[in-house]
């Protein structure tokens, strides 16, 4: 069988933890788009395809989701998900992926700003 991605070649491309529960990165079997047989990085604990986040970002993003200081999407209240422990994880891993992504873009604009200076 031949893969669009090998195994060997999307472990290479694991970077940092999952930016949404903070778990380890692996190389899922799947299929591509086209149902070609392929690998892409993904948590086995979220069950979702991940790109990654060096843990230091989702450690910020987590703390100021936990302390309810930024929450990236206001629809989902956390009330609403709190009937379950799945459901309160399931809130605190959605608002803690996107917050991720933030938190790292912030944080290298203050490098390149500070640098200008």
């Amino acid at each position: 069988m031949t893969y669009q991605v090998t195994k060997k070649q999307c472990e290479a491309q694991i970077k940092g933890v999952c930016e949404g529960c903070g778990g380890k990165l692996e190389a899922l079997k799947t299929v591509n788009n086209s149902g070609e047989p392929t690998y892409w990085v993904g948590c086995n604990h979220c069950h979702c395809f991940r790109g990654g986040i060096e843990k230091i970002y989702f450690e910020v993003a987590r703390k100021l989701v936990e302390n309810g200081e930024m929450i990236p999407y206001t629809r989902m209240r956390k009330n609403e998900y709190e009937d379950t422990p799945e459901r309160l994880e399931y809130w605190l891993d959605t608002q803690t992926t996107s917050l991720s992504y933030d938190v790292k873009r912030i944080y290298l604009m203050v490098l390149e700003l500070a640098q200008k200076k």
